[in-house]
């Protein structure tokens, strides 16, 4: 299911030629153990969409959380 562009104008040049990264990413969260180690919590964490301005490269993510 392709994703709705950022609304907003690129804050470096002001265009709005916005490219999608293909793939979704997902960040999960570290919780730490009794024994003082962390491990990665792969049931909650934050899923990320970068987007890309096609005329100077800036990379604006968002993210929304599980």
């Amino acid at each position: 299911m392709p994703y709705v562009p950022p609304l907003t104008s690129c804050h470096n040049c002001g265009q709005k030629e916005w490219l999608e990264s293909p793939e979704l990413g997902y960040i999960p969260r570290l919780e730490k153990d009794s024994e003082g180690r962390y491990m990665a919590d792969t049931n909650n964490g934050v899923h990320l969409r970068v987007w890309r301005c096609n005329n100077c490269m800036f990379v604006m993510t968002f993210w929304e959380p599980d």
